[in-house]
């Protein structure tokens, strides 16, 4: 059986579509802290047995108050809020930093100019929050440097 050129043509068609529906994953092991999403490879939403098989077993638990809710702290740098499923995630880490390039370490202006103006900003003994609804960071009140850069699912209610 001899095949045609249209045969071949329409055969190298259906494998160059079959191709593009069929791609890679994305790399979430990066080490970057996306808006609302992520830091590196824990998401939001995540389940909490999918954290679990990811980071393996925490360095330390603890139940958050009046809540369903376990504070997991792995030790690469990140604290993880979980019920059954991951709904925040703070890093205190240098190497997981935002496309904008605010990470632990980063000096208070740059962080602010790099996102922007904060939804609220909360000051504490020695540290004040700047919260943007998906992302927010604590700076040191002495030194002026973001100590945890942190995602989270739901806007927490500003205090002001």
């Amino acid at each position: 059986m001899q095949v045609t050129f249209g045969q071949r043509l329409a055969l190298l068609i259906a494998a160059l579509a079959l191709s593009a529906c069929a791609s890679t994953p994305p790399n979430l092991d990066d080490d970057q802290v996306v808006r609302g999403k992520r830091i590196g490879a824990i998401e939001l939403g995540m389940p909490l047995a999918t954290l679990l098989a990811i980071k393996g077993a925490p360095m330390r638990t603890a139940p958050i108050s009046n809540t369903d809710a376990t504070t997991y702290t792995f030790a690469n740098g990140l604290t993880v809020g979980a019920d059954d499923k991951v709904y925040w995630i703070i890093t205190e880490d240098a190497r997981f930093t935002t496309p904008e390039g605010v990470r632990p370490g980063a000096e208070q202006i740059a962080a602010r100019a790099a996102l922007g103006k904060p939804r609220c900003v909360e000051t504490r003994d020695e540290t004040t929050v700047y919260d943007y609804g998906d992302i927010y960071f604590e700076i040191g009140n002495v030194d002026g440097r973001v100590k945890r850069l942190g995602v989270i699912a739901h806007q927490r209610p500003c205090s002001q």
